[in-house]
């Protein structure tokens, strides 16, 4: 496991917390986003990597679609202060596994870091919330005149609920690939390009 977060104390804080599911020897460290690149490069075997979402050169969504692009097998969290729900579902779909805030208990933290190790999503319960708050206010009439296929309608309440494409997926009980298929040709008809832009593309229709 790699840690990359730009503040020592914190750094500090959670490692003995981490070796209650890894191997001391196993933890890595970085300070920056190219420090935590190299340390990937040169170190073998790590299976997750906690960014600090201010880590200095992380560049935002940018950075995590570079280090999902170059590292593709390894589990990306996103360690933050806050974020609001909208920038949580832009931060799945740029390739995070996990979103985790610094406010967590240890104990939380111990087990959503399990969670995402063994292949889970990991999102706050306060933030599932508000997407789930969000998503009941839409109504069918504001999927219809973007023209969606039933295939597509299918997909959207999933969407809003901030579910990866691999639940999606399950709950449809098709293939991840038939999702991302589904996703493009929701993107396209919306005029949008991820999955942020199209909830707040549907709650501006719903405002209006």
């Amino acid at each position: 496991m790699l840690v990359a977060y730009q503040h020592r104390l914190l750094r500090e804080s959670i490692r003995p917390l981490l070796t209650k599911i890894i191997d001391q020897s196993v933890l890595h460290e970085a300070t920056t986003f190219d420090e935590a690149v190299r340390v990937a490069e040169t170190s073998r075997g790590i299976r997750m990597v906690v960014l600090g979402d201010e880590l200095p050169g992380l560049d935002g969504l940018a950075g995590i679609q570079v280090f999902r692009h170059r590292f593709p097998e390894t589990r990306l969290v996103l360690l933050t202060d806050g974020l609001d729900p909208v920038s949580v579902l832009a931060a799945i779909d740029a390739g995070v596994s996990g979103v985790i805030f610094t406010s967590i208990s240890a104990s939380a933290l111990v087990a959503a870091l399990g969670l995402v190790m063994e292949g889970e999503t990991y999102l706050p319960s306060a933030t599932i919330a508000q997407i789930a708050a969000l998503s009941v206010r839409l109504v069918p009439d504001t999927v219809a005149p973007a023209g969606f296929s039933p295939c597509e309608s299918e997909v959207v309440p999933l969407l809003l609920s901030g579910l990866c494409n691999k639940v999606i997926g399950d709950r449809l009980g098709i293939e991840e690939a038939a999702v991302k298929a589904r996703l493009r040709g929701i993107y396209k008809k919306m005029g949008v390009v991820n999955r942020a832009q199209a909830v707040m593309a549907l709650m501006t229709d719903q405002q209006s």
